[in-house]
């Protein structure tokens, strides 16, 4: 079966090509609306009321009212993960404002889930820098033109992520929180400066629940060069290593020991948050 055979208007189960958005919509030329991306595992939408959360603080902070209550955006997502028999994929809820005042629309809709090469997790991956950066960050809203010529010079390199910088600090990755790892302490940029992603929320959780220090700084693009590791998150990478910045090895240029061991941790979390039901 391919996904989505059905996508969720307002909670209305539509065929997709029936999931349409106007050439007049704010969305299109304004990027006027926000979205969450949800991992979805035996059938249970991992995290999904942090992301709902999210959401509407994204939302809020656009001036974009909601369709519906939170929870009734929940039981959307749960008849839209049941309609499709989406078992293991990715979940895409997307906000759009209205057409010359016309109704606010949330389409939610599965997707087959992005595979990663095992070597990015055995070797690391590798990662550049790029100018540039997210207009309010803290709302993760379609205005993604940043993010989207960060991945395609990471493209264009042949590498797997474009890590964002502005003023002289790295801020985020095009679709990934940032993490940098200096004598023995966890630092990532301030949830006030980037789009605190909610695998980036449980890492911060999970490390101060295992006695690992970590904190919110800024990180000079100047001080790579001190880094001994390196990762992302993602909903769909969840840890992933970074050995090489810009051509240069991070650190030793192998995978850290914490950075092993976070993901272990995480890991663990994770499948006990997505167990099957019964």
């Amino acid at each position: 079966m391919t996904l989505p055979v059905y996508v969720s208007r307002n909670g209305v189960l539509i065929a997709p090509e029936q999931a349409c958005v106007s050439v007049l919509n704010p969305a299109i030329y304004a990027g006027y609306g926000v979205y969450e991306t949800m991992q979805v595992v035996n059938g249970v939408a991992f995290e999904a009321a942090a992301h709902l959360r999210r959401l509407s603080h994204s939302a809020e902070l656009l001036g974009l009212p909601l369709p519906a209550d939170l929870a009734v955006m929940h039981r959307w997502i749960a008849d839209a993960i049941a309609v499709n028999d989406a078992r293991d994929a990715v979940l895409r809820l997307f906000v759009v404002g209205p057409d010359n005042g016309g109704e606010i629309v949330a389409y939610i809709w599965p997707q087959p889930s992005p595979t990663y090469p095992a070597e990015l997790y055995r070797q690391g991956a590798a990662a550049i820098t790029f100018e540039g950066y997210r207009y309010r960050p803290q709302a993760k809203s379609l205005n993604c033109l940043a993010s989207y010529l960060a991945q395609r010079q990471a493209r264009q390199a042949g590498v797997h992520e474009g890590l964002l910088y502005h003023d002289g600090y790295l801020t985020e990755g095009s679709n990934s929180n940032l993490f940098a790892i200096m004598d023995g302490i966890v630092f990532t940029p301030p949830a006030s400066e980037v789009l605190s992603g909610v695998t980036r929320d449980i890492v911060i959780e999970l490390a101060a629940a295992n006695g690992i220090p970590l904190r919110e700084t800024s990180l000079p693009l100047a001080g790579l060069s001190g880094w001994e590791e390196c990762f992302i998150t993602s909903t769909s990478r969840h840890i992933m290593p970074v050995t090489t910045i810009d051509g240069r090895p991070v650190g030793n240029g192998r995978i850290g020991p914490l950075t092993r061991r976070l993901t272990s941790i995480f890991e663990a979390s994770f499948a006990q948050r997505t167990a099957a039901p019964g």
